[in-house]
């Protein structure tokens, strides 16, 4: 999971207006039978915003970081829109305002999606109405949209992903939010683990240049390093496939340049 900053995006106006009045149908909405007509009718809404959520990302998933050409990529509801079960599987109500906010979608892997469903846990003041703020809820999901939450989670040689600490809130969020979208998944652990082995060896192979180097200055040595290092840094660029995992592993060696290039 790495930071998905939408800073300077903005669907389009045609498609915001559309959304927009489609949210206040739902807010005019008489009942509750009404109101789920309307979503249901209009599903096609969101997916219209799949490719655009997916330029955001670089096509990577917005939990995972996979990019999968293969299968499917969701555009889910962050808050889901009709059910919210918490932590006891009890259902608390649906986010119903957000079905059409923007700023509540997600792209996430199918495997991702279809465990998450309709969980969403909150702590502490659960809004339950367009009048109560949801920037005031204390919830269990990680958000890739949160700079600070992607800080809650590592990654080990394994290719698991982990809680960053053992005990506390932040362990209790990233425990749930690994769970809740598998991301453990066996053929994502695999991705990592291969991702952590092929880092690893360039780091190595990075290490040993600069030490002979170090001892036997040569101009062909310092092109073999530079040509590493590029690949290296082209592994931890954003628009990368497990860039979080590349940098989980670089921090792991203790090396001062390879902790740099993680930075």
């Amino acid at each position: 999971m790495i930071h998905i900053d939408r800073t300077g995006f903005e669907p389009d106006i045609e498609w915001v207006n559309k959304a927009d009045a489609l949210t206040q149908q739902l807010i005019n909405a008489p009942d509750v039978p009404t109101r789920n007509q309307i979503i249901d009718d209009n599903q096609n809404v969101w997916t219209e915003l799949k490719d655009f959520l997916l330029s955001i990302s670089d096509n990577k998933c917005w939990y995972s970081e996979a990019k999968d050409v293969y299968n499917h990529l969701h555009v889910d509801h962050f808050r889901p829109k009709g059910v919210a079960l918490g932590i006891d599987r009890k259902d608390y109500g649906g986010y119903w305002w957000l079905a059409f906010v923007w700023t509540n979608y997600r792209v996430c892997g199918g495997v991702g999606n279809v465990r998450k469903r309709d969980k969403f846990a909150v702590r502490n003041n659960k809004s339950n109405d367009p009048n109560t703020p949801i920037e005031d809820e204390l919830i269990y999901f990680l958000d890739p949209c949160e700079e600070e939450d992607i800080l809650k989670i590592t990654f080990n040689q394994n290719g698991e992903v982990t809680p960053i600490t053992t005990s506390g809130w932040d362990y209790e969020r990233a425990s749930y939010t690994i769970e809740s979208l598998n991301l453990n998944f066996k053929l994502l652990k695999e991705a990592r683990k291969d991702i952590w082995v092929k880092s690893s060896t360039l780091v190595a192979e990075i290490q040993n240049l600069m030490e002979q180097n170090d001892i036997t200055p040569s101009v062909l040595r310092k092109g073999q390093i530079k040509e590493k290092l590029k690949q290296l840094k082209e592994l931890v660029q954003p628009s990368s496939e497990f860039s979080a995992t590349v940098k989980a592993c670089l921090l792991s060696t203790g090396l001062p340049w390879a902790s740099k290039i993680a930075a």
